[in-house]
């Protein structure tokens, strides 16, 4: 008489540890700071429709083909005392299903999926707020054309900050994406998809910032990018027009401050030998620069990236 045979260890302890991180990831959700489930931008909706579209498509597939298989097995099991049985070979109107249902699946799939593409892809609308971004080994500059001023002497201004980027709700804006060196990528999660930044090619992503409230978003380069990639990060707030503006003007204001007074120095004292450095009251100080005030309600701080 046959032994029934025990189920193996191993085989049970792969589908529990399957079992379980498929729960896990049931709870990953827009809740966690760098999720890309949100509805903040256009961008995100778009793509956040198409992957919801994909979700239930492969989930009734999976679950139709599962039913199908077990269904296969257990009806067509053999019993005992049971002879040989039939033999078939072919049949045409299965054969002609399981090739014009995948079709009609793969078209329902490609339709929206190519719409995303499109829509994703094309240019910016007029209006649209330019950033020039530079990705460098390893920090992020970050470049507002719009904002450029010419002052008394013909010096030209312009906008640019370095691992923070301001954006302002409602409005769209265009990024111009470039490298100075090496590969990166541009990716803002809970905003829009990333986007590579590749040596001698201008790359560009636009979208949307609409539903995200004032508030501040993880920025992250995510392609390799030498010894401190990870630490290659930035900070963007969404914060309401008004506040843009007021920003804006106010990195664009000449410094104000008042420099140090610089102690008196009595005649011959604190002259140096040649290739010794000068004491530090008698080397030049130039006009102290104030931080601009912070945004009412954002912290730029980088406590979270860390």
């Amino acid at each position: 008489m046959p032994v029934p045979l025990r189920p193996r260890r191993p085989l049970v302890a792969a589908l529990t540890a399957v079992f379980s991180l498929l729960g896990l990831a049931g709870c990953y959700g827009p809740s966690h700071p760098n999720s890309i489930f949100t509805n903040f931008t256009d961008w995100n909706r778009d793509v956040g429709f198409l992957f919801d579209v994909l979700i239930i498509v492969g989930v009734a597939v999976f679950v139709f083909v599962e039913v199908l298989l077990i269904y296969t097995i257990w009806r067509y099991r053999q019993r005992p005392g049971q002879g040989q049985p039939e033999q078939v070979h072919g049949n045409t109107t299965l054969e002609i299903l399981w090739t014009v249902i995948p079709a009609i699946i793969l078209v329902f799939i490609a339709v929206p999926t190519v719409q995303v593409i499109f829509k994703t892809q094309a240019k910016v609308k007029p209006g649209a707020l330019q950033v020039e971004v530079i990705g460098r080994q390893w920090w992020w500059e970050f470049r507002y054309p719009e904002y450029t001023t010419v002052g008394g002497s013909g010096r030209v201004d312009t906008l640019v900050t370095a691992n923070e980027l301001y954006l302002p709700l409602g409005r769209t804006v265009n990024f111009t994406l470039r490298t100075a060196d090496v590969l990166h990528s541009f990716w803002i999660a809970p905003l829009a998809g990333k986007r590579d930044l590749i040596s001698n090619h201008t790359n560009y992503l636009w979208f949307t910032p609409d539903s995200a409230g004032v508030g501040a978003w993880n920025g992250t380069c995510n392609e390799y990018c030498g010894a401190s990639h990870a630490n290659m990060k930035f900070r963007a707030y969404t914060v309401t027009p008004e506040d843009f503006e007021s920003w804006a003007q106010n990195q664009l204001a000449p410094a104000v401050g008042t420099a140090p007074a610089v102690a008196a120095v009595p005649a011959g004292a604190g002259m140096t030998a040649p290739g010794q450095a000068p004491p530090i009251a008698q080397m030049p100080v130039s006009q102290a620069t104030l931080m601009p005030s912070p945004i009412p309600g954002i912290t730029p701080d980088t406590a979270s990236l860390r």
